[in-house]
């Protein structure tokens, strides 16, 4: 009977340590460094942005600051501040704004404005003289052999015919700029550092 009261209390302190430990996980301190395919983005200390979706927004990334310990979230590159939202949006796609129209930058602000999408679809973007989704390699076939896509440049929030960096495909790190992109949170709130 003494036999039968240990095995019930060890499988009952098992149970209890095994729930434990589920409830005492904790996810925050996961995290992985974020490649993007924009030049000059390790900081002085050579470090890089991290992917942390327990800390940052939506479309954000954990980025570097010049100080060991200054870390903070700021929009992917590519990406544009809505201050009325307090979140990042994708450039040339609605986000925030009504049906039929997109989130750009204009010229020399750091705040976006909503324009109409001459396309009226979200994704579709006008490229010499035609409606052309986001993403898709055809409307820079005249790139060829260097394999591009239709996308917006990270750096100048404009629509281009990006190269595809095949390379970073199977694991070569690619730096991702720490410094202040056009439309970036801390551009909008004045906090970019030199």
């Amino acid at each position: 009977m003494c036999v039968f009261k240990l095995n019930s209390f060890t499988i009952a302190c098992l149970l209890f340590v095994t729930l434990n430990a589920q409830n005492y996980t904790n996810t925050d301190l996961f995290g992985f460094p974020e490649v993007e395919e924009v030049e000059h983005s390790k900081n002085k200390e050579n470090r890089q942005p991290v992917f942390l979706p327990t800390v940052c927004p939506d479309n954000e990334l954990y980025y570097p600051g010049d100080q060991k310990d200054d870390w903070i979230c700021d929009c992917r590159p590519g990406y544009i501040y809505h201050p009325t939202s307090d979140r990042c949006w994708p450039a040339f796609q609605r986000g925030p704004c009504p049906t039929e129209q997109y989130l750009i930058l204009p010229e020399n602000s750091v705040i976006p404005v909503c324009r109409p999408n001459p396309c009226r679809v979200d994704r579709y973007v006008e490229w010499n003289g035609r409606c052309e989704l986001l993403g898709t390699t055809r409307p820079c076939d005249n790139m060829f052999p260097v394999p591009a896509a239709l996308g917006v440049n990270a750096t100048t929030l404009v629509v281009n015919c990006e190269k595809l960096n095949i390379e970073l495909r199977f694991g070569n790190v690619v730096p991702v700029s720490s410094k202040c992109l056009p439309g970036c949170k801390r551009s909008v709130n004045r906090k970019c550092t030199a």
